[in-house]
Protein backbone atom coordinates (compact mmCIF):
# COMPACT_ATOMS: atom_id res chain seq x y z
CA UNK A 1 0.00 0.00 0.00
CA UNK A 2 1.23 3.75 -0.94
CA UNK A 3 0.73 6.10 1.88
CA UNK A 4 1.50 8.81 -0.87
CA UNK A 5 2.07 9.44 -4.56
CA UNK A 6 5.54 9.14 -5.10
CA UNK A 7 7.89 11.36 -7.69
CA UNK A 8 10.80 10.40 -9.41
CA UNK A 9 13.40 13.45 -9.20
CA UNK A 10 16.80 11.38 -10.47
CA UNK A 11 17.06 8.44 -13.13
CA UNK A 12 19.86 6.45 -13.82
CA UNK A 13 20.26 3.77 -16.23
CA UNK A 14 22.73 0.74 -15.55
CA UNK A 15 23.83 -2.01 -17.90
CA UNK A 16 21.91 -4.32 -18.94
CA UNK A 17 18.29 -3.29 -18.08
CA UNK A 18 18.19 -1.86 -14.68
CA UNK A 19 17.34 1.56 -13.49
CA UNK A 20 18.22 3.39 -10.46
CA UNK A 21 15.44 5.77 -9.40
CA UNK A 22 15.77 8.31 -6.48
CA UNK A 23 12.30 9.72 -5.26
CA UNK A 24 11.50 12.95 -4.11
CA UNK A 25 11.29 11.66 -0.06
CA UNK A 26 15.34 10.84 -0.95
CA UNK A 27 14.65 6.70 -1.25
CA UNK A 28 16.63 5.47 -3.93
CA UNK A 29 15.58 1.97 -5.61
CA UNK A 30 17.04 -0.09 -8.54
CA UNK A 31 14.51 -1.81 -10.55
CA UNK A 32 15.72 -4.67 -12.85
CA UNK A 33 13.69 -4.06 -16.22
CA UNK A 34 15.10 -7.53 -17.93
CA UNK A 35 12.10 -9.16 -17.18
CA UNK A 36 9.43 -6.37 -18.65
CA UNK A 37 11.81 -6.37 -21.56
CA UNK A 38 11.72 -9.84 -21.61
CA UNK A 39 7.64 -10.08 -22.15
CA UNK A 40 7.60 -8.15 -25.44
CA UNK A 41 4.81 -5.64 -26.15
CA UNK A 42 5.12 -1.99 -25.83
CA UNK A 43 8.30 -2.35 -24.48
CA UNK A 44 10.53 -4.42 -26.92
CA UNK A 45 12.31 -1.45 -27.83
CA UNK A 46 14.16 -1.33 -24.75
CA UNK A 47 16.02 -3.89 -25.02
CA UNK A 48 18.17 -1.30 -27.33
CA UNK A 49 20.72 0.36 -24.63
CA UNK A 50 20.78 3.04 -26.54
CA UNK A 51 16.84 3.11 -25.95
CA UNK A 52 16.69 1.98 -22.68
CA UNK A 53 19.87 4.32 -21.99
CA UNK A 54 17.74 7.31 -22.60
CA UNK A 55 15.62 7.05 -19.65
CA UNK A 56 14.44 10.05 -17.63
CA UNK A 57 11.37 11.28 -15.06
CA UNK A 58 8.77 12.83 -16.88
CA UNK A 59 8.20 16.51 -16.38
CA UNK A 60 5.77 16.19 -13.48
CA UNK A 61 8.12 13.18 -11.73
CA UNK A 62 4.98 10.99 -11.71
CA UNK A 63 6.82 8.59 -14.35
CA UNK A 64 10.49 7.08 -16.06
CA UNK A 65 9.77 7.84 -19.72
CA UNK A 66 11.64 6.81 -23.07
CA UNK A 67 11.32 7.96 -26.63
CA UNK A 68 8.43 6.21 -28.70
CA UNK A 69 5.87 7.17 -25.91
CA UNK A 70 6.91 4.65 -23.41
CA UNK A 71 6.45 5.12 -20.01
CA UNK A 72 6.60 2.80 -16.21
CA UNK A 73 4.62 4.70 -13.48
CA UNK A 74 6.59 5.92 -10.56
CA UNK A 75 4.11 4.06 -7.84
CA UNK A 76 4.42 0.71 -9.48
CA UNK A 77 7.82 0.96 -9.97
CA UNK A 78 8.41 1.89 -6.11
CA UNK A 79 5.84 -1.21 -5.59
CA UNK A 80 7.69 -3.60 -7.38
CA UNK A 81 11.20 -3.04 -5.68
CA UNK A 82 9.33 -3.50 -2.04
CA UNK A 83 8.13 -6.84 -3.52
CA UNK A 84 11.56 -7.80 -4.84
CA UNK A 85 13.21 -7.13 -1.46
CA UNK A 86 10.55 -8.84 0.39
CA UNK A 87 11.30 -11.87 -1.79
CA UNK A 88 14.86 -11.50 -1.31
CA UNK A 89 14.32 -10.51 2.63
CA UNK A 90 15.06 -7.07 2.82
CA UNK A 91 13.49 -4.43 5.14
CA UNK A 92 10.33 -3.21 3.74
CA UNK A 93 10.85 0.29 2.50
CA UNK A 94 9.38 3.59 4.56
CA UNK A 95 5.83 3.52 3.94
CA UNK A 96 4.52 0.37 3.04
CA UNK A 97 2.21 -1.62 5.18
CA UNK A 98 1.96 1.40 7.73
Amino acid sequence: MLDRLRIIREVHPQRPARLRLTYDDGQTITVDFGPVIQGGGVFTPLADWDVFSRAQPDSRGRSVCWPGDIDFCADALWLQAQQDDQRLGAPPLPGVGD
